[in-house]
This record gives C-alpha cells, sequence and structure tokens, in this order.
C-alpha cells in the first residue's frame, strides 16, 4: 500500500509534531495526543481525565466560555476528543488556510485553561448523565462489566469517567493541578494530516505549540504488563433488556507484542464480516442470536479479544455451546487459505476506507505512533498481516484461547435467573477446548466421548485386561453446591439414592448388585456428588441399567430417609472421638471461615435433623438435569453397543437449566488463625497449612510436586520430625483442589508437652522449601513418586472411572488425566520454586491442636 512519507521532529521544549501530507482536498485534521489518561489518576482523581477533556475547550483567558466552539464553527470545522486509559487526543478537523487559527486554539486550550467553576458544574452535571447513560444503555453496561472482570486488580478494570461521587467532588484547582502535571509539551504528540508542505507545518506549529515553555517530562507510572487471572471470571447482572446480552473475552497481549496482527486476523475470521464463522453459523444458519461479532482490543498494556452477542433466553444454551465450539475448531484446524485471504483482505479494506479522509488518515497515524510504537509500524503492519499463516492462527487460537484466561460477562432480563452459572460456563467452554478429540486410541484401549440427545456426556474407555466394569455417574453439588442452612444435604442425599428407586425398593436393590457381581453406592465430596458401580463385564447392560434407574428414578422412601438420618446423626457424634478426623474438621473451618469448603461435609445435628424428603429431592432435581450429568464406563466393554444402551436408557430431554449457585471464592488469613481444641485423648493432633490451587490453576501440578517433598517416609517431614526429632510415629501432608482453592496442609500426632515444637516443625519444614532450601534431586525424587503413584492407581477400573467422570464434569478434559505423570515429569525446579514461594512463604497460615493440654 503506498502512502505518503512521514515527517517527524522535535522541538526545543519536548514536543514531537508527526506530519503526513495529503493534497486529496484543502484539509488538515491537527490531532494533540497527551500521555495522560486515567491510569494517570492519583486516589480521588476517578475521572479527572475525562472531565478535563470536556473542559478543555471551555473557556481560557483570552477566550470565553463557549467561544472556541464558536470560533471553530464559523471556520467551518468540527472539533472531538476522547479519553483513554492511557491517553487524551483533541482533534481539530479544518480548512488548511485556518490551520494557524487551529493551532493557536489548541495551544491556547492546553496552556491558558481557567476553568472557571460554573462552567465546570455545568460540565460535571453533563458527566454525570453519561455516568448514568452508561448504565442504561446495555452493551456500555456489559463492557465495564467486562472490563472489571477481565482487568481485576489492574487499572484497566475501572471505568476511565470515574464514579458520581468522584467526579462531583472535583474542583477547579483539581484539574488546574492535573493539566499542569500532565498536559507539557514533553508529554504531548501533535499528530496532523493535510495538503500543507511539511516545512510549512512544522513552522506553524513551532510558533504555537513550539513556543510553550519547556517542563521536565512527568514520571510514568509503572502498570503491569500482564494479568493474574488464573480461571475464568464471570458476572451475570440482571437490567432492563429484553434479551441476554454477552461478552466472552480472553486475555491477550497489547499493541506492540510480535502476534498483534495475526491476533487480529483471527478475530476478523471469528466475528468481523459478512462470511466471518460467528455470524454465518452461529446467525445465519443457526439462529441463534440477534447480533453477534468479535474484535480485539489492544492498548498500551494488556489486551483482550472479545466476542459480543446478544440471544434470546431460551436460546442462549446453544448459543453460547455454539460460540464455544467454533472457537476450539480455530485451535484444531487449519483455516483453508481461502478464508485466511479473505480475512486478510477485509483488514486491508478497513485500511484503505479510512485512508479516504484526513481525520481517517490522522486517526490511524496517530494511534500507531502513539500506541503501536511508531508511526512506519502501520506498514510493517499489513506486511505482518499478509505473512500469517493458517498454522498461525491455529498456533495463537491454542495459546490465548483458554478458558483460565476467559472472562464472561452477561446481562438479562429483570425478573428472570440468570441464564448460566459460572461453573457451567466453564464447563461448556472447558469440554469443548480440551484437547482430547472425540475418540482416542491409546495403547489398543478405545476411548470415547459422547453428548446424548438428553444433554447427559458418556465417556468409554475400554480396557479389556479383566472382566469388569466401572460406572460412575457425577454432577455438580457436594459442599460446594449446598444451600445455607442445609449442609450435609449431599451426604444424605447420596445415601439415599442407592435406597430406593421408582421402580426399586431397598432389597430389590441389594439383591440385583449382588447377582451382577457388584455393588451401587452414592458419593460426595467438594465438588459433586452421584453414583458409582462395579459389575462384572458379562452383566454391563443390567448394571447400567440399575445405575440409570437410581439416578433418574431416585425416590428416597421416607422410612430410609429416617434410618440415613439416624446413621448420619451418630457418624456426627462418632466423629469427636477421633482426634484426628476432629483436627482437620476444624482446620478447615478455621482456614475457610465460612466458604462452603469450611462446612461439615456430614453435615451438623441440626442441619441434618431439618432436612426433609422433598428438600433433597428439589435439590437433586436442580443439580441432576441431563445436561449436568458426567456417565462413565471403564472396562471390558463393547463401545458401540454400550453406547447405544445409554442413548436408550437416557432417552428422555433435559429441562430447563436451574442456575446453581456460585459462592465467593475464598479469602487467604491475612495473618495467622491458630485454635486450640480440648481433648481428653493422649495425643496432641496438629494439622497446619496454607490455601493451594485450582483445579485450573497451572500451578497445581507443582504444588503436588511439593507436597510430595513433604510427605511419605523418605519426605521432610518424616525425615527431620520423626527420625530426627522422634517427636511423632504419625506424620504426613497432602494437598487437595478444588473448583475453588484447595489447600495444602501438614499433620502430627505427638506428645502434648512436644505440640509448639512439632508444630513449629510443621511450619519450618514448608518454610524450608518457600525459600528454596531443597536440591534438585529432592524434585527429581518426589517428580518420580507422584508419577509413579498415579499410574498404579490406573490398574483399578474404578479410579479411571472416577478420572474420567469427574475431569469431563470439572471441564478439565475427560482424557486430562492420562497426562499426568507426563505432567509431573516436566515440572522444573524453578516451578517448584516459585509456586513454593507463592504458596507457602507468607504468614497465612492455620494450624489446629486438638489434645488434653488445651492452654498449652
Amino acid at each position: 500500500m503506498t502512502t505518503q512519507k512521514i515527517h517527524s521532529r522535535f522541538f526545543p521544549n519536548g514536543l514531537e509534531v508527526v506530519y503526513q501530507r495529503s493534497g486529496a482536498a484543502p484539509v488538515i485534521s491537527l490531532d494533540l495526543w497527551v500521555r495522560a489518561g486515567s491510569t494517570c489518576e492519583r486516589r480521588g482523581e476517578e475521572g479527572i481525565a475525562h472531565l478535563l477533556e470536556h473542559m478543555l475547550f471551555k473557556g481560557t483567558k483570552k477566550r470565553g466560555p463557549g467561544e472556541i466552539a464558536r470560533e471553530v464553527e464559523n471556520l467551518g470545522g468540527e472539533i472531538n476528543a476522547f479519553t483513554s486509559f492511557d491517553h487524551t487526543a483533541y482533534t481539530l478537523l479544518i480548512a488548511s488556510r485556518y490551520a494557524p487559527q487551529g493551532l493557536d486554539i489548541l495551544t491556547d486550550a492546553v496552556s491558558s485553561s481557567i476553568f472557571d467553576p460554573v462552567e465546570l458544574e455545568r460540565e460535571k452535571l453533563v458527566v454525570l448523565e453519561e455516568i448514568k447513560r452508561s448504565r442504561d444503555i446495555p452493551q456500555l453496561k456489559l463492557s465495564k462489566n467486562l472490563f472489571s472482570l477481565a482487568y481485576e486488580g489492574h487499572p484497566y478494570g475501572s471505568p476511565v469517567i470515574g464514579s458520581e461521587e468522584s467526579v462531583s467532588a472535583l474542583t477547579s484547582d483539581d484539574l488546574a493541578r492535573f493539566l499542569a502535571r500532565w498536559y507539557r509539551p514533553s508529554n504531548m504528540v501533535l499528530v496532523a494530516v493535510g495538503d500543507l508542505t511539511a516545512e510549512r507545518f512544522f513552522k506553524l506549529a513551532e510558533r504555537t505549540l513550539g513556543a510553550l515553555p519547556k517542563k521536565p517530562k512527568p514520571r510514568q507510572a509503572t502498570l503491569p504488563k500482564s494479568l493474574k487471572q488464573e480461571a475464568l471470571t464471570f458476572s451475570a447482572e440482571k437490567h432492563s433488556v429484553g434479551e441476554i446480552h454477552f461478552d466472552l473475552a480472553f486475555q491477550a497481549p497489547g499493541a506492540t507484542h510480535k502476534d498483534v496482527a495475526a491476533l487480529d486476523l483471527l478475530t476478523t475470521i471469528l466475528g468481523q464480516g459478512e462470511s466471518s464463522r460467528l455470524l454465518e453459523r452461529i446467525k445465519l444458519e443457526e439462529n441463534l442470536v440477534a447480533t453477534i461479532g468479535a474484535g480485539s482490543y489492544s492498548p498500551k498494556g494488556p489486551g483482550l479479544l472479545y466476542i459480543a452477542a446478544v440471544s434470546q433466553q431460551e436460546k442462549f444454551t446453544k448459543a453460547y455451546a455454539a460460540i464455544c465450539r467454533e472457537l476450539a475448531v480455530l485451535t484444531r484446524e487449519l483455516l483453508p487459505p481461502e478464508e485466511l485471504k479473505r480475512a486478510k483482505e477485509t483488514i486491508e479494506a478497513d485500511f484503505i476506507y479510512q485512508r479516504e479522509t484526513v481525520q481517517g488518515q490522522g486517526e490511524k497515524l496517530g494511534y500507531f505512533h502513539i500506541v503501536y510504537g511508531g508511526a512506519q509500524r502501520e506498514e510493517a503492519y499489513l506486511r505482518e498481516v499478509n505473512e500469517v499463516t493458517p498454522e498461525k492462527i491455529r498456533e495463537l487460537a491454542k495459546k490465548h484461547l483458554r478458558p483460565e484466561r476467559a472472562s464472561l460477562a452477561l446481562i438479562h432480563p429483570e425478573g428472570t435467573n440468570a441464564p448460566i452459572s459460572r461453573r457451567d460456563a466453564l464447563k461448556t467452554l472447558a469440554a469443548a477446548l480440551s484437547k482430547d478429540n472425540s475418540e482416542r486410541l491409546d495403547s489398543g484401549v478405545i476411548n470415547k466421548r459422547k453428548p446424548l440427545p438428553s444433554g447427559a456426556t458418556v465417556l468409554i474407555r475400554r480396557n479389556p485386561a479383566v472382566p469388569i466394569i466401572a460406572v460412575r455417574a457425577s454432577m455438580p453439588g457436594g459442599l460446594l453446591g449446598e444451600p445455607s442452612g442445609k449442609e450435609g444435604a449431599f451426604h444424605l442425599l447420596a445415601d439415599c439414592m442407592t435406597k430406593g428407586s421408582l421402580n426399586r425398593d431397598v432389597f430389590e436393590i441389594a439383591r440385583e448388585s449382588d447377582r451382577l457381581g457388584g455393588h451401587v453406592d452414592g458419593f460426595t465430596g467438594r465438588n459433586s456428588y452421584g453414583i458409582k458401580g462395579e459389575f462384572l463385564a458379562k452383566n454391563a447392560g443390567e448394571g447400567l441399567e440399575l445405575i440409570s434407574d437410581l439416578l433418574l428414578n431416585t425416590s428416597i422412601p421416607e422410612g430410609e430417609l429416617e434410618k440415613a438420618k439416624e446413621d448420619l446423626l451418630q457418624a456426627i457424634k462418632r466423629r469427636e472421638d477421633n482426634p484426628a478426623s476432629k483436627a482437620f474438621r476444624a482446620f478447615e473451618n478455621l482456614l475457610y471461615g465460612e466458604h462452603p469448603y469450611g462446612h461439615d461435609m456430614l453435615g451438623t445435628s441440626a442441619s441434618i435433623s431439618a432436612l426433609s424428603r422433598d428438600d433433597l429431592l428439589q435439590i437433586h432435581e436442580v443439580h441432576s438435569n441431563p445436561s449436568r450429568i458426567a456417565l462413565s464406563v471403564v472396562g471390558d466393554v463393547d463401545v458401540d453397543h454400550t453406547l447405544h444402551h445409554l442413548e436408550g436408557l437416557f432417552n428422555g430431554g433435559a429441562g430447563p437449566l436451574t442456575p446453581l449457585a456460585e459462592p465467593a471464592p475464598p479469602i487467604a488469613p491475612e495473618s495467622p488463625r491458630r485454635l486450640d481444641l480440648h481433648s481428653p485423648h493422649e495425643q496432641a493432633h496438629i494439622v497446619t497449612g496454607f490455601l493451594g490451587t485450582t483445579l485450573y490453576d497451572g500451578e497445581g501440578m507443582a504444588l503436588r510436586v511439593i507436597n510430595a517433598l513433604l510427605q511419605g517416609q523418605g519426605g521432610r517431614l518424616f525425615r527431620a520430625l520423626r527420625d530426627e526429632q522422634g517427636l511423632a510415629y504419625s506424620v504426613t501432608a497432602l494437598t487437595i483442589e478444588g473448583l475453588h482453592r484447595g489447600y495444602i496442609a501438614s499433620y502430627i500426632a505427638t506428645s502434648p508437652e512436644k505440640k509448639e515444637l512439632a508444630l513449629a516443625g510443621l511450619l519450618g519444614e514448608m518454610k524450608k522449601l518457600a525459600r528454596g532450601e531443597f536440591t534438585a534431586m529432592e524434585v527429581e525424587q518426589a517428580k518420580t513418586k507422584l508419577a509413579g503413584s498415579f499410574e498404579l492407581n490406573l490398574q483399578e477400573n474404578s479410579f479411571q472411572a472416577a478420572q474420567l467422570s469427574l475431569d469431563e464434569l470439572y471441564g478439565v478434559g475427560y482424557l486430562n488425566y492420562l497426562d499426568f505423570a507426563k505432567k509431573a515429569l516436566a515440572v522444573t525446579v524453578e516451578e517448584v520454586e516459585a509456586v513454593a514461594k507463592k504458596y507457602l512463604g507468607g504468614d497465612n497460615w492455620a494450624a489446629v491442636i486438638v489434645g488434653p493440654d488445651h492452654k498449652g
């Protein structure tokens, strides 16, 4: 693309001037860029950069209120401005013969504005209305919500416009101070495009803006170059809309990154133009959305790739799933060359159309110079676009379209429930983007994943080694899903699910499971619940029928419920007799507080006594919607026959999804927490530890290696506290992950008089790891131990069935577990050092001591 030469010059006062000649019309575009946006604001100044932009043309020492606007209008020109996170820009479009007057106006505004208090109060009212408007207009409201999610903890997460409170409090003196601090020639760039010669323009600029006094360049704040998001962030908010408006975004690099051109191409392919994938397939072919598009946001700091859409309430689930599938296709398949060529032509056409006017040229020139790092970058950018290959698009899609980098913001009509929960949103996205295909061959073992028409997902792994099958049906629930006041509900529900269905009573279930050479049990945990069973392979069909009946036709007979409640109440009492169990339970409560992970999985005597049959059936109905069931079968089965059989058993339709509660994530202690509990037993049982990782954190495997360094007879704790100091017989460590943060903890049982020494020893060994006091050989041994112990578990079909089902339910890919050993062995010493320092290096631990000497 042929363009006019770009001229640039620095004046003695520090002002940079960039000029490009365009002889298409006797017009000039004057853009004054100030390197000061909302990220330059101090506490209490929120919104001042934007308010200053409004006020700059409202009056100077020689031009009264309204005179600048009238003068520009009388010259036939136009004046405009915008404020971003990093910059503020003022644009004056005028006939080139009036260029001297235009430059004089800009100079006067940035050097002599007086911020009349009366005018300021009027303009503040305008900005306050703008703030209200941003809450009324769905897409503006949604954009604000998305940025607060995607940029949590980063200045980009706060709105440029400020808040009603902050704007209302700003004064004329505040604006004058901000202007003096940032509006200096050394912090400004004048970008112009017009039909004057370069020398003529530079002389005019030097007499005006170039004549401003020289001042030191202000020091810019250092902003985070990357975001610390580790899992999908989510918000759903009611609004006065008739449809679902939603934005799905992924973290991306900023404007100066080498991949920015290719990422722009990626979003063009996705959602720009009538033939883009999202528009063609999701709107035109499937008619799931009213509008849809995609784009890339590439600022000075971290950027975003985003998809924006509007759908009807009843179509949202399918629309969201379809979007996720289209994203997944880009991560797996190479683009057809003609599709990539069309996208490149779309970007080139956009550049060409912007060259039609000098204001379009000036905007593009200024943006590339200020944000991309140089006006010459435009030509380089277009070359980079043309050099992108299908392989590059797939590589970047895999790199950036990842669940842990995603944010989903949506607004839905007043009086309706959110159409999806964070958990289901993550599950859908992660399942689509998981690395597996629908079928995978691995050492002669066949793996298959298939969503059934009912919405349930079936996962089959054929293992003919032993004539046994293991079955597991998992659903979201457990501690994380328990309603307030109904603690223990999922434990009680799991107990009762195998005690009767609409077709079988408890005795028939017991006799049938014995006849099939197996057993069925309910299960529950921190994040899920369901039914599991094992049967002889020759009875696979009947075993699957039994599992499906108990799952889909749960009846919970009143008599069996009362027996189960009585058993559970006795179990709660018995646990008080086990000091180790009591210590772990108290530790979790101390560490998590009111978070559901801090609750007792068994419940309390009061909550269990109060639960009714209707309570349990209602909970089960919500959580067992077929679209939430992940059913795995592992063993000596015929894959196709088993699929066909399950399609017949799960042939009902999925009803409407009731959104699941999404608790706030746990908050780490700000300082050490300790609890001493009296016990009549002889030993003191001590548990201490820290919050850990989620299932989705990339640091989880390194934390497992750290745990392996601590536990076992060859571990740090055993050697230091038992072998060397003789403090205990029993000492160990464990780490637990979850949908929310789990924990890493150590345990010891010791004599009461040694409890302080033992607690210090546990924490001391963990702190040594945080300081990097371990060898590369220790890390290698821990990795080998971790990988080997996991592979030993793979011998059992029931273990593999659990991994398949839960990994699918949690959205990490149903064959994720097959790569466990490889990932464990790939952990580096540097990763262990960083993760140990991050999770074990602070004083945010919790400790519980249960023993006879309560006061120590």
